[in-house]
This record gives structure tokens, sequence and C-alpha cells, in this order.
């Protein structure tokens, strides 16, 4: 079995490199995200806004990192530093990432996730799987 730290690590490189094509395998079918202000979003219209440009990352870096893993399941938390340019706005900002994943089709998958401004979080170097 995967490392869940590991496609952890992958998602956000597929989310840096605006890999639809890794991001429709990292998540689940029925993958539902939760955004910083509260609405939710479905894997259809998160890989759109990476197909479409919508969204272009110029940077994202992770921070910290803690994972948790029982058998089929596990959970990611990390705090992200992203540069990006949404719409036509650019926009640099630190996130907390948690994620809920499933062992599922032979490979983790994001089955649900949520995310949120983490500003005045303390950086710790990243890598640490707690």
């Amino acid at each position: 079995m995967e490392d869940l730290l590991e496609a952890e690590r992958r998602l956000q490189a597929a989310q840096r490199a605006g890999d639809v094509e890794a991001l429709d395998q990292l998540l689940y079918t029925d993958v539902v995200a939760m955004g910083p202000d509260g609405s939710t979003f479905t894997k259809e219209d998160d890989l759109e806004t990476h197909r479409s440009g919508a969204l272009r990352m110029a940077s994202l870096v992770e921070r910290s990192a803690d994972v948790q893993q029982d058998g089929t399941t596990g959970v990611t938390r990390t705090v992200v530093d992203i540069e990006a340019l949404q719409d036509g706005i650019s926009a640099a900002v630190r996130f907390r990432y948690t994620r809920l994943w499933v062992w599922a089709g032979g490979r983790w998958q994001v089955l649900a996730a949520a995310f949120g401004p983490a500003d005045g979080e303390a950086s710790e170097p990243a890598g640490e799987a707690r």
C-alpha cells in the first residue's frame, strides 16, 4: 500500500502543475470539498478550474504535514503557502488543508476536504509524518 504522505505530496504536485489527469486519479468520484467561504464543490468543479485555466498556481510550498492512517482510511493535515492566479486575480495565501483519504481502486483517493486561511500559523519544517 502506497504511503499516505506520498499520496498527499503527489496531490500537491498535481495542483501545482494543474495536472488534471493526476488530479482525476487522486480525487474520489464523489469527493466533496469545502472552501474558505463555506461553499462546497465537487470533483468536476475542481478539475474544471484547472482544465479551464481559471486557477493557475505559481507556487505551492508545504510548511507542515501531519498524517493519521488506520487501515484503508487516513487523514492528512497540511499548511501550505500558495501563490496563484484565480480568475485573473493574483493572490498569495497560507492555507490549512484537512483531507480524508480512502484506499480505493488500488490507490489513495481524497473522499472529503476542507481548507481555509492559516494566517499567523507558525511555520514548521515539512516532511515529518506524525
